[in-house]
């Protein structure tokens, strides 16, 4: 699974009805570390879709700060 970090939970909405319109589903977590700008959401999405996710992200104009692994899923 993978994560991609947004700013504010209105950016985490507008992606997951981005991608889930393109059917793709991602469930909206709180990332678990504070940027200087504070905390952040993130989406959460199986990892063989994230070329697919990067393109819809940036197509609606979803600003992603990072992209990275989920830690829980490695356990």
């Amino acid at each position: 699974m993978m994560i991609a970090v947004v700013g504010s939970m209105t950016a985490a909405q507008r992606g997951q009805r981005a991608l889930l319109g393109a059917a793709i589903r991602a469930d909206i977590v709180k990332s678990d570390k504070q940027s200087e700008r504070g905390c952040g959401y993130g989406l959460l999405f199986a990892a063989s879709q994230q070329g697919n996710v990067r393109a819809i992200l940036r197509e609606a104009h979803v600003n992603v700060r990072r992209y990275t692994q989920d830690e829980w899923s490695m356990l």
